[in-house]
């Protein structure tokens, strides 16, 4: 019976991916040290919500890794956060808005025992305005705690090899080591762009349609070498699909979260993009190199 019922009580309880942020506000960009107004909010996403997203984009959940759910999750709630922090007269007049924090969290009771949530979105994202007194407890661990070697194995890949330490400290915010098998499906042609990888082992090989709509290898990219920069740039969807060719060990940084790091801390956004810039030229190069061998 008891069985029965915690079976009942599991089915009753979907998945819920919640998110605490804290955002700072400020007059001018600069100002961010000092802001004049915080914003605490928890956000929650049900898995009935992120299901219906992936079905509008055409996207398998059955295709997608934990963390890539997760990333996708994530996006849902950003812009849950946004359209609540739009609707709020008092944080609509500061033309400057930062996400200090950003991060997945344990489902809390307190979603449970709040009479209503602050906005509930069009497409069911919950949203809470939470008291400062509150919002330690609801706080998360910040990745690179729960990854304690992150920032060693970011600092230690080649595409970030002299990054400032405040940088790596950033993209260890965003990071996600996670694995894949030889034949498995990293990203596809057209789907969003929510994700950067860094491989550390390894080898990925990137697939294009043909006008027969075949798939054709167009480049391959392998261990100490970052893979997508679709999220770089709108529309922000993959160009190219990328598939294991081997066993991959890489680090996923989430998209969502380094655009936001982007817009809010400019020399990080001019390392990245510079990098980013080299790795493509590099490839172009290669890819013009093969075609010329092929004559």
């Amino acid at each position: 019976m008891r069985r029965g019922e915690a079976k009942k009580r599991t089915q009753r309880s979907p998945k819920r991916y919640c998110f605490f942020a804290h955002v700072a506000f400020a007059f001018s960009a600069g100002a961010h040290a000092t802001p004049q107004a915080t914003a605490n909010l928890l956000i929650e996403v049900s898995d009935k919500t992120l299901a219906a997203t992936l079905r509008d984009r055409r996207i398998t959940a059955s295709s997608l890794k934990r963390f890539q759910k997760t990333e996708f999750a994530a996006e849902i709630a950003m812009a849950g956060a946004l359209r609540y922090l739009k609707s709020q007269a008092e944080f609509r007049q500061f033309p400057a808005r930062r996400f200090v924090n950003f991060n997945l969290v344990r489902p809390s009771t307190y979603i449970s025992i709040r009479p209503a949530p602050s906005k509930v979105c069009p497409d069911g994202t919950m949203v809470w305005h939470v008291a400062e007194s509150e919002a330690d407890r609801l706080r998360g661990e910040p990745l690179s705690e729960r990854y304690p070697d992150i920032e060693k194995r970011l600092a230690a890949h080649p595409f970030l090899k002299g990054m400032t330490r405040h940088h790596i400290e950033l993209l260890a915010l965003c990071a996600v080591p996670t694995q894949f098998d030889p034949g498995q499906t990293i990203f596809l042609e057209g789907e969003p762009a929510n994700g950067f990888y860094l491989i550390d082992t390894g080898k990925v090989v990137l697939e294009a349609k043909a006008s027969d709509g075949t798939q054709v290898v167009i480049d391959s990219v392998c261990a100490g070498e970052p893979l997508g920069w679709s999220w770089l740039f709108p529309p922000y969807l993959w160009h190219f699909s990328a598939r294991a060719a081997e066993r991959c060990s890489v680090i996923c940084l989430s998209g969502t979260l380094l655009r936001q790091h982007r817009e809010d801390d400019v020399t990080f956004s001019l390392e990245l993009f510079k990098r980013t810039t080299e790795v493509m030229v590099r490839r172009l190069q290669r890819a013009r190199e093969k075609l010329m061998s092929v004559k």
